[in-house]
């Protein structure tokens, strides 16, 4: 059976917990043990330096050691009870000669002086206690065992309370991510997940909410690219065969406007399915790119002059960018070619008769910028950034009849950004829209 994180989360930190208990219960027990013994050790070596001077002072010296040796234990029974103070203990005189006791050769250990009234009258040597032997300090630290086993057992309780919720709490926002990714995958993109915390599954859930947001907008983006592809196909189709069936029905006679009106919904179709190809080619990264490095003024005039014609039948004047410095520029001269021909014929279509197009050229040491500005009607502000998406066509007084399947700025800003350029649409100082286009300069002669 698969162990759940959550069980996985606990185990881990009840180890943690376990290992940091039992370590602080060995330290703290063996710390005890040993400080204890040392407390021990000096309160009996004060002791000890205590009564040898005391007992110094009240026989004048340390003769009566030699006259009655039973008067070294009996008078420091008190302190070192069991009476072998020769096996522990060394008084030695002034010149470091034994007094009294026999503690054999201790290597490293010095004695400690004894002074008299601000005198050396001897040396102590003491060989310190190795454990601890009386019943009372044996019972003091059994219950000082006992109350850290029982810190140690309330702790581990402690730590078991807490790794419960602190599991919990951090399972529950993956187990939200999981349920959601679930959904996800199924294909409902409405799902979301609630940002809980200010730390890093709080920031991934709001990268999950992201990407919900972002998959659920490519799908209503799909569905509306296939349904807005349907109604284009359609409406030409629609067309040609009301036409079609006139002709087979007798209600409309072969003639020359009846072929050129089924003509020009045959080349608007043609159009229309050219178009999708190219986007498609764009998207898959199939469409080729012949780049090779072209003066750009004199590509852009060329275009200009070839559109003159239909900008004078719809009243529309153009003012295009005199001969001056030549912006030369690495990109495809057919690609460019057809990026200039859009924006031209997005100018034709929605500029009133009597209107004006005017097209800049400027060029710094970094690149180079085209602005096509025509005059009214206008582009609303927030639609502007909508206008370079797919089959997108602005509602009110610059989107008419004519006014295309809504592709030609989308292909525009594919070759664009093939150039490795910007292309960005804002109100024009005309009165109308301002497109301008940023390609990078690889050399400008004059």
């Amino acid at each position: 059976m698969q162990i759940k994180i959550q069980q996985r989360l606990l185990l881990a930190i009840l180890t943690a917990a376990t290992l940091a208990v039992l370590s602080m219960y060995l330290i703290m027990n063996w710390n005890l043990g040993r400080g204890f013994l040392q407390y021990v050790n000096s309160i009996e070596n004060e002791k000890l330096a205590t009564a040898l001077i005391q007992a110094y002072t009240e026989k004048g010296g340390w003769d009566f050691l030699q006259d009655d040796p039973a008067t070294w234990p009996r008078s420091l029974t008190r302190i070192m009870p069991g009476g072998k103070f020769d096996a522990r203990l060394l008084l030695l005189d002034e010149n470091l000669d034994p007094i009294f006791g026999n503690i054999g050769e201790k290597k490293g250990e010095r004695p400690a002086p004894l002074t008299h009234q601000g005198k050396v009258v001897s040396y102590l040597l003491y060989h310190p206690r190795q454990e601890i032997s009386e019943v009372h300090q044996l019972r003091f630290l059994r219950r000082q065992e006992v109350a850290m086993l029982l810190i140690a057992g309330v702790t581990l309780l402690l730590s078991v309370l807490f790794s419960l919720f602190v599991s919990r709490r951090l399972v529950r926002p993956i187990k939200a991510l999981t349920e959601g990714t679930h959904r996800l995958a199924g294909g409902d993109y409405t799902t979301r997940v609630t940002v809980a915390a200010n730390d890093e599954l709080g920031q991934l859930a709001i990268n999950f909410n992201a990407l919900a947001l972002v998959l659920e907008n490519n799908e209503k983006a799909h569905r509306q690219w296939v349904a807005d592809i349907s109604h284009e196909l359609r409406t030409p189709l629609a067309v040609l065969r009301g036409e079609i069936e006139a002709l087979e029905d007798g209600i409309r006679e072969p003639s020359p406007e009846t072929i050129h009106s089924l003509h020009a919904e045959v080349l608007h179709l043609a159009r229309l399915i050219d178009d999708l190809y190219q986007l498609s080619l764009y998207d898959v990264g199939a469409l080729t790119y012949r780049k090779e490095h072209l003066e750009l003024s004199s590509l852009l005039s060329q275009v200009v002059a070839s559109f003159r014609a239909k900008f004078a039948t719809a009243g529309i004047s153009v003012t295009a960018p005199a001969p001056g410095a030549m912006a030369i520029v690495f990109a495809d001269r057919e690609r460019l070619r057809q990026l200039f021909a859009n924006l031209l014929d997005n100018s034709l279509k929605y500029t009133d008769w009597g209107g004006r197009l005017e097209i800049c050229l400027a060029v710094d040491a970094k690149q180079v910028r085209i602005a096509f500005n025509d005059s009214g009607p206008d582009v609303p502000s927030e639609e502007l950034a909508k206008i370079f998406a797919r089959f997108y066509r602005v509602d009110g007084s610059r989107s008419r009849q004519s006014g295309g399947a809504g592709l030609g700025l989308a292909i525009c800003r594919s070759i664009i950004e093939a150039h490795e350029g910007t292309i960005a649409a804002r109100p024009s100082p005309l009165g109308g829209l301002q497109v301008t286009v940023d390609l990078p300069l690889t050399g400008v002669t004059p």
